[in-house]
């Protein structure tokens, strides 16, 4: 079995046949959204064109792309200081517990001095 999905679809009036690797519902799922980008402008502007909707659909299409690009972009640079900040937070948290437990033990021990030495 080669994995590949063939789907049969409309978009604005035609007829298309999209051969793909992800499944018939992903492809409809996209193919609808074009659909519905190009019905979407053509009630703005009624006067635009086939080919000019085709063209204002992909040019937003990958503006939107772009854009959410960008974001996840920002978004993994922000995980990735988040897990720095968070790594550097638990190492200052061990050496801090180990600097207790020093003085605890430190306490301790003065305890015992001057328990010894009757004060």
């Amino acid at each position: 079995m080669s994995g590949k999905t063939y789907v049969s679809v409309r978009i604005y009036g035609h007829d298309y046949t999209f051969t793909g690797t992800e499944s018939e519902e992903y492809i409809q799922k996209v193919c609808y959204n074009v659909d519905k980008k190009m019905r979407d402008f053509r009630q703005r502007d009624p006067k635009l064109n086939e080919t000019k909707l085709a063209i204002l659909t992909a040019v937003n299409t990958a503006d939107e792309f772009f854009k959410n690009k960008a974001l996840l972009d920002e978004t993994i640079a922000d995980l990735k200081k988040y897990k720095e900040e968070a790594f550097n937070a638990k190492n200052k948290l061990l050496v801090t517990e180990k600097e207790n437990e020093y003085l605890k033990e430190e306490i301790q021990s003065l305890k015992i001095e001057l328990a010894k030495n009757g004060k």
